[in-house]
């Protein structure tokens, strides 16, 4: 078994890094698009260009950020179980 370890930074895909504190949230995407305000969001916060995709394929999580300079979401290809581990310092 693993022990987990305090990281300061998320590692997405594609060498994006995160600073763990400004995570808000993690979503599964089948899950939280099926919500019609989170459909509504993830449009408005693309429109506002508020949306870096990082799946180069079918997305299945996405990262909710507050950075200094605003609200971001990190679209990923990652499992929401992958982006949990990785955010608790376990890798897969």
């Amino acid at each position: 078994m693993k022990t987990p370890f305090f990281t300061p930074f998320l590692h997405l895909e594609g060498g994006e890094t995160l600073i763990a504190e400004d995570v808000v949230g993690i979503f599964d995407m089948d899950q939280a698009t099926g919500e019609e305000a989170t459909r509504e969001f993830l449009k408005e916060s693309q429109k506002h260009m508020q949306v870096v995709s990082l799946a180069s394929d079918l997305p299945r999580s996405f990262v909710l950020v507050r950075e200094a300079y605003g609200d971001r979401v990190y679209i990923s290809g990652l499992s929401t179980e992958t982006v949990v581990k990785r955010s608790n310092g376990l890798s897969d």
